[in-house]
């Protein structure tokens, strides 16, 4: 796929069968970690565990994007650890493109 332009992301890395193990066996670009490290943020063992998958991705050279971000905490903490892509909420709900495009139009940089 890399020699026809595409990138290659793990989605919903973490639970079910995305595993630390895929990441020997596929080339990938990013690492999408599930939401459902996101949830107790609060908690130290988790922001510790999240801490750890995004050191590991930057020692392996792979991309982070944290998906289902809902929160301005959520946000703030993922930047003081350094992810390097946030998903979710937080910008705005699932949108069909037109609307996509119509909200881009009225939010753009």
């Amino acid at each position: 796929m890399y020699r026809l332009g595409f990138a290659c992301s793990l989605d919903d890395f973490g639970s079910g069968y995305s595993s630390l193990g895929l990441l020997m066996e596929f080339d990938v670009d990013a690492i999408k970690l599930d939401r459902r490290f996101f949830k107790d943020m609060g908690n130290a063992k988790m922001r510790d565990l999240i801490a750890s998958l995004l050191e590991l991705a930057r020692k392996i050279g792979v991309q982070t994007v944290a998906e289902g971000i809902e929160t301005p905490e959520q946000l703030a903490l993922l930047r003081e650890l350094g992810c390097d892509l946030i998903q979710g909420y937080i910008y705005a709900k699932p949108l069909p493109v037109p609307d996509f495009e119509a909200w881009r139009r009225g939010n753009g940089p």
